[in-house]
């Protein structure tokens, strides 16, 4: 008898663990996955023409009468647009990009200032993942400028690097087809 009791013992605990172990939950609905919208499609990029200008939204600017690129988010992000269009367009080929400075300082000084800021650009360019062989560079120091160099604010927008497309798909663009247009240049001197 004592082994017909615990059995019927081990029997009863085992049926209350189990039913212990047992649980049922109400079903509640899942909760509906957050709406995601769908992006919305970009305008189709217009491709660059041979002898257009590349404006950039904002300016390069450099370290006073030096060709040392700012390290400034506004100059960073200009150079990044500049690297972007570049890799959204291989078919740009040549890139023409032109150093200017304002007529301050001397004649040759301002050439060469010029020509190693265009230098600086391609090199930041090529440092980015931009071919050198897709790039030439260019100084005008103060041979070109956009307006008199009559004031600090006309000087300051005379001091720039403009951005050329020289060649589409290898075809060289004939200097007099370039058109017009400029990309004011940073603060300070030179």
């Amino acid at each position: 008898m004592k082994k017909t009791v615990v059995l019927g013992l081990v029997l009863a605990m085992c049926m209350v663990g189990c039913k212990a172990r047992v649980q049922v939950q109400a079903k509640t609905p899942a909760p509906e996955p957050p709406k995601v919208e769908e992006p919305k499609p970009e305008p189709p990029k217009e491709e660059p023409k041979a002898g257009e200008q590349i404006v950039l939204p904002e300016v390069i600017e450099f370290e006073l009468n030096d060709s040392t690129i700012k390290q400034t988010q506004k100059t960073l992000d200009a150079l990044n647009k500049l690297a972007d269009v570049m890799k959204s367009h291989p078919n740009i080929t040549k890139l023409r990009i032109e150093g200017h400075t304002d007529s301050s300082g001397k004649v040759r000084r301002n050439e060469k200032l010029s020509k190693a800021r265009a230098d600086a650009v391609a090199k930041w360019l090529t440092d980015n993942g931009i071919a050198s062989n897709r790039l030439t560079t260019v100084g005008y120091g103060a041979k070109r400028p956009l307006v008199a160099n009559d004031s600090v604010d006309h000087r300051a927008l005379n001091r720039r690097t403009e951005y050329y497309v020289d060649e589409v798909d290898g075809k060289k663009v004939e200097q007099q087809q370039v058109a017009s247009g400029t990309t004011p240049g940073g603060k300070g001197t030179n």
